[in-house]
C-alpha cells in the first residue's frame, strides 16, 4: 500500500496591505479554488458534473469529487480531495507590504501531475490579493518560490518550474518500535469528528483510531492499492482498552465566511492535547498516517492536524 504524497511549501511575500482572517485554511482554500477553475476550464462551464472535458480538468479532478456520471454513464462514488492545504505560522490579522509568509499543499497520486496548473493558479491568487478588502485590491502577493523537501521546484527569478525528481510516498508501515505504553497526541488545528452522528467533545482512544482508519482506508480505496485487509473491528475493539492518562482537550471556535450561503459557517472542533496508557504499540502505523494527511472532517482547510509523539 503507497500512494504518491508531496508537500510543496509556497514562499510568498505581500505587494501591498492585506487584511486576513485568524484562520486562513479556508481563505486559501476558497481563492485556490478559484483560480484554478478559471485557468483550468476551456467551456466556462458553471457545473463540472456533466462537462466532456472533466476527466482532463485539473480543477474538477482537484476540486468536484463529489458522485458524477462519466461519460460512458457509470456512476462515480465521491473520493476524498486529493490534497491537504496547511497555512504556515503567524499567517493572520494585517500585514503590511514586504511581509514574507508560507502555505503548503499535501498532494496526492495525479494531484502531483498538477502541479504546474497549481502553481500558474497561486499566481493568479496573488494578482487577485486575499483576505478583506480583495476587491478594492488589498492582500496581493508574489509567489517567490516552491519548495519540495529540500528540492527548490520553481523560483520567480528564472520563472521555471521544475518537477521533484523523486515524488514521496506515504503508506502504512510497521512500528519500528515495540513496548510502546504512552503517546501524546496534539491537535495542531481544530478536530471536527462525529461519532454516533454528533460532533464528539471529547477524544476517547477509540474514537481518534475510528477516525484514522476512515481515512487511510478512503485514501487507500481511491488513490492506492485499495481498502487496506485490516483488522478493523478488533483494532477498534482494542483501542477501547486504551485509558486517558491525561487530557487539556478544549473546545476551538472557528468560523469561515461563506460567499455562496452568505452566511458564517462553523468549523469549530476540538484542541489541546491528551495523553493516552496502554499497549499502543499496534496502533502506532495508523496514528503516524493520520499525522501525514490529517483526520476528520474538513481537511482541506487544512483542519484535523494531529502530531503524535
Amino acid at each position: 500500500m503507497s500512494i504518491k504524497a508531496q508537500q510543496y511549501t509556497f514562499h510568498c511575500r505581500f505587494t501591498n496591505e492585506a487584511k486576513l482572517p485568524g484562520y486562513l485554511g479556508s481563505t486559501l482554500r476558497g481563492a485556490l479554488g478559484w483560480a484554478l477553475k478559471k485557468t483550468s476550464c476551456a467551456l466556462r462551464r458553471q457545473q463540472c458534473d456533466d462537462c466532456l472535458l472533466r476527466e482532463q480538468c485539473a480543477y474538477a479532478w482537484i476540486f468536484e469529487t463529489e458522485r458524477y456520471r462519466a461519460g460512458n454513464g457509470r456512476t462515480v462514488n465521491a473520493r476524498p480531495h486529493p490534497f491537504v492545504l496547511q497555512p504556515g505560522e503567524d499567517v493572520a490579522g494585517e500585514k503590511q507590504a514586504g511581509a514574507e509568509w508560507t502555505f503548503s499543499l499535501l498532494l496526492l497520486d495525479r494531484a502531483n501531475d498538477l502541479l504546474p496548473q497549481i502553481v500558474y493558479a497561486v499566481r493568479l491568487m496573488g494578482e487577485s490579493g486575499i483576505g478583506v478588502g480583495r476587491r478594492q485590491g488589498l492582500g496581493r502577493f508574489d509567489l517567490r518560490k516552491v519548495v519540495a523537501g529540500e528540492e527548490v521546484c520553481c523560483l520567480s527569478e528564472d520563472n521555471v518550474l521544475h518537477l521533484p525528481d523523486n515524488v514521496e510516498k506515504i503508506k502504512l508501515e510497521q512500528s519500528p518500535v515495540s513496548g510502546v505504553s504512552s503517546v501524546m497526541v496534539q491537535l495542531q488545528t481544530p478536530l471536527r469528528l462525529k461519532h454516533h452522528n454528533r460532533l464528539n467533545l471529547d477524544l476517547p482512544f477509540h474514537v481518534l483510531v475510528r477516525a484514522c482508519l476512515r481515512r487511510l482506508s478512503a485514501l487507500e480505496d481511491a488513490y492506492g492499492d485499495g481498502e487496506p485487509d485490516l483488522d478493523y473491528r478488533g483494532l477498534v475493539n482494542r483501542a477501547e482498552n486504551v485509558d486517558i492518562r491525561e487530557s487539556r482537550i478544549r473546545w476551538q471556535q472557528l468560523f469561515r465566511w461563506s460567499n455562496r450561503q452568505r452566511k458564517k459557517i462553523s468549523l469549530s472542533g476540538l484542541g489541546g492535547s491528551v495523553i493516552y496508557r496502554g499497549n499502543l504499540t499496534e496502533f502506532m502505523p495508523i496514528l503516524r498516517y493520520g499525522e501525514q494527511v490529517n483526520i476528520g472532517k474538513q481537511t482541506v482547510f487544512g483542519l484535523g492536524k494531529i502530531t503524535v509523539r
